[in-house]
């Protein structure tokens, strides 16, 4: 389990939500990492839920994808909910 208390399958599920909000919005990995200012590699580690965001960073994040932090936690319960991972 990482440091945060927060386990695997949480940050999975999250990281499938920015993917998706990704696509829904038509960004790549690459336009999200430029709009954001991380690495493809972190990108793709955030998606992955191999890493585990700080508030600030999914502040960064939703501000590169142009929409609202309540959005992508929505998308996030309702990928969880439906189990659909």
């Amino acid at each position: 389990m990482p440091e945060s208390g927060h386990n695997d399958a949480d940050l999975l599920t999250l990281g499938r939500a920015i993917r998706r909000m990704r696509e829904q919005v038509s960004m790549t990995a690459d336009d999200l990492a430029a709009a954001t200012g991380m690495s493809t590699q972190r990108l793709a580690a955030l998606e992955t839920g191999r890493l585990d965001p700080t508030y600030d960073l999914l502040l960064v994040v939703v501000e590169g994808l142009g929409v609202r932090l309540s959005a992508l936690l929505a998308l996030a319960e309702q990928l969880e909910g439906s189990k659909e991972l």
